[in-house]
């Protein structure tokens, strides 16, 4: 199973660095470089990923090689609507002027399918209805009503295309999810979604730029964030701003946007405005992924059990086990119950996770690491079934 370290290792070669020297540049050492190189050290931290891209002057795709060439059938039918969503988003973006060709028939029906397949991430499906679907919105997009779906919409196709790899769509999808939102100015809830979908795609390359947006984006709707809606979308930003602090390396700020979360969640309970799914469920999903970025994944063997029940989000309930299963791998002695982990979030979501860098890396470091006696049957076919994703 190929891993970032033989990508690292490439591009280290390409630029004619030696060990020594990519490790000065990245502020790593010498011997993090050549465990990382080898795959016994996983890359499953962005915060070390950007740091050896920037270093060797690549870009993140460059290091995870995303897009992944599809090699099965759902990836294949979901990749093979990508020109479509281009043109669509490309017609959105210079004005709608004609129906689209194949538009729904029932739009309401139309717009409780696509939610289903976003929460499911059934990727395959749902990138084919989304070409039809943007542009039947963006004829009419001054009504607010349209709007709002179109704004929906866009962010479902944001993070699709992500979760796809292809970052350069989402971001587009993510701008246009913003400009729709603007129609509706009056309700903050959907500036701020669209907000959130900007800071999930805003390249990690450009440095401080995806927390400033982020922190402007909770000031704007500071206000507002006692009322239900509002304060569901106040809560997750402060959930991204949680992940992108412990990406840029401060703990603390992590710790302290997870709390404003935290309380946030309390005062509001469990919520579901645009399918974001906030409430006390989702901000502990979210905690075993701070916590794996800060390299602190043993802090999740003592924390109680998570019933994600209550989400009927396959994203996110298959975000929280895969998390888990990266907090318990990074403490080498909990490999099994990593595993575990990991086999329960591809269950629930095979599309989101097989192609999931992170996940990815996790995998195929506890495989390498583990004896052939002892790698386990299971490991070794989810890593196959990984590496034809």
């Amino acid at each position: 199973m190929d891993h970032i370290g033989v990508r690292v290792r490439r591009w280290r070669l390409k630029r004619n660095l030696s060990q020594r020297v990519l490790a000065d540049l990245a502020g790593l050492t010498q011997g993090y470089i050549a465990q990382i190189e080898s795959g016994l050290s996983p890359l499953d931290k962005r915060s070390t990923q950007l740091v050896l891209a920037r270093a060797l002057q690549v870009s993140l795709a460059d290091l995870t090689g995303q897009p992944y060439d599809p090699t099965t059938l759902e990836h294949s039918a979901a990749t093979r609507h990508f020109p479509a969503l281009r043109a669509a988003m490309a017609e959105l973006s210079f004005g709608v002027t004609e129906p689209a060709e194949d538009p729904p028939a029932d739009l309401d029906a139309a717009m409780a399918e696509v939610t289903q397949l976003h929460n499911a991430c059934r990727y395959d499906d749902l990138m084919a209805r989304l070409p039809g679907l943007i542009l039947t919105l963006g004829t009419d997009r001054e009504n607010p009503v349209m709007a709002r779906r179109l704004v929906w919409v866009m962010y479902a196709a944001t993070f699709a295309a992500k979760y796809l790899g292809h970052a350069d769509l989402a971001m587009l999808a993510a701008q246009e999810c913003r400009a729709t939102a603007l129609a509706v100015s009056d309700e903050p809830e959907w500036l701020g979604m669209a907000e959130f979908a900007i800071v999930h795609t805003v390249p990690s390359e450009a440095r401080s730029l995806p927390l400033r947006r982020a922190a402007q984006a909770i000031d704007r709707l500071d206000f507002a964030a006692g009322h239900r809606r509002a304060g569901q979308v106040y809560g997750m930003l402060h959930l991204s701003s949680a992940m992108l602090s412990a990406v840029d390396g401060n703990g603390e700020r992590s710790r302290d946007h997870l709390q404003q979360a935290a309380t946030t969640a309390a005062r509001l309970g469990e919520g579901n405005f645009g399918q974001l799914w906030f409430g006390p469920t989702n901000v502990g999903i979210w905690r075993y992924g701070v916590l794996a970025e800060l390299n602190e994944g043993g802090a999740a063997v003592s924390l109680p059990p998570m019933d994600v029940s209550l989400i009927g989000s396959s994203n996110r309930q298959a975000t929280m086990y895969a998390d888990l299963g990266r907090c318990l791998a990074q403490t080498r002695k909990h490999d099994l119950e990593a595993q575990t982990a990991l086999l329960r979030a591809e269950e629930i979501a095979p599309q989101r996770i097989r192609l999931s860098p992170l996940v990815r890396e996790t995998v195929g470091s506890m495989l390498r690491r583990a004896r052939r006696s002892a790698g386990g049957r299971e490991l070794q076919a989810l890593a196959a079934r990984i590496d034809s994703a």
